[in-house]
């Protein structure tokens, strides 16, 4: 007796052969996806900034450094992201930190800090200054405190450094020894008001003065000038407190 092929039997009988002829083509396939990339909060998050629970205060910095601040009670050190890069490690303490859009939780008791210029569920944050746009773009190196020159030396961990995040209105940077970072308070094309500044806590030898006389800038500078790619900070007509040259990202 004669075996009747039917049309579905053929459409399986085909099926089988291609996969046995072509096997690679599976195996390309599932190797495409392999190769997406992941997106992860270290890799598309603007993670680094300050972030507070109304009590303590957790600032990251661009250098995978910290600084925990509680009262008067400081911790820094370096923080480590863990396999996934949505989590990151602090080194004193080894407590874990869930990284999200705006915000860090405490994975061990679920507390969370909402990043400065954010809002969030039960924070009320006011509207951040407006930067002028002729700060931003890049960073601006330190040249001068008090009008003497900074002059480069392996005593200096990082260049000195500032810069502004227009979307959150803060400012960051180095002093050469420690990371920084803040609010600004105001701002318009002549005045400034920097707010309290947080920084790491190391102790560097031979040019702890430079960071004390930049704190002290930052601190006291009520007005600025921007010429030909220098900014001055200065307090009322006095000198400039510090000079700067702008170098693009």
């Amino acid at each position: 007796m004669k075996k009747i092929i039917t049309p579905i039997k053929t459409v399986v009988l085909l099926a089988v052969l291609s996969a046995g002829l072509y096997p690679g083509t599976a195996i390309h396939a599932q190797s495409k996806k392999k190769k997406t990339s992941t997106h992860t909060s270290k890799n598309s998050l603007d993670w680094a900034g300050a972030y507070s629970n109304g009590l303590i205060q957790l600032s990251l910095f661009d250098d995978n450094s910290y600084l925990y601040k509680n009262g008067n009670i400081f911790n820094s050190g370096k923080m480590t992201w863990a396999p996934g890069g949505n989590t990151i490690i602090l080194s004193e303490t080894q407590e874990k930190y869930r990284v999200m859009e705006g915000k860090l939780k405490n994975e061990f008791n679920g507390n969370e800090f909402i990043k400065s210029g954010s809002t969030g569920e039960g924070t009320t944050t006011s509207n951040p200054t407006k930067i002028n746009k002729r700060l931003l773009g890049g960073k601006w190196v330190l040249t001068e405190l008090r009008g003497k020159a900074i002059v480069k030396s392996e005593q200096l961990q990082k260049e000195p450094f500032l810069a502004f995040k227009e979307e959150d209105g803060t400012f960051f940077g180095h002093s050469g020894c420690n990371g920084f970072g803040g609010s600004v308070k105001q701002m318009n094309d002549f005045k400034i008001e920097f707010g309290p500044a947080i920084q790491t806590m190391m102790a560097c030898i031979g040019i702890m003065d430079i960071e004390n006389q930049l704190s002290e800038a930052l601190r006291t500078a009520d007005n600025y000038t921007v010429n030909n790619g220098v900014l001055s900070l200065n307090k009322g007509k006095m000198a400039p407190l510090a000079k700067f040259k702008f170098v693009a990202e």
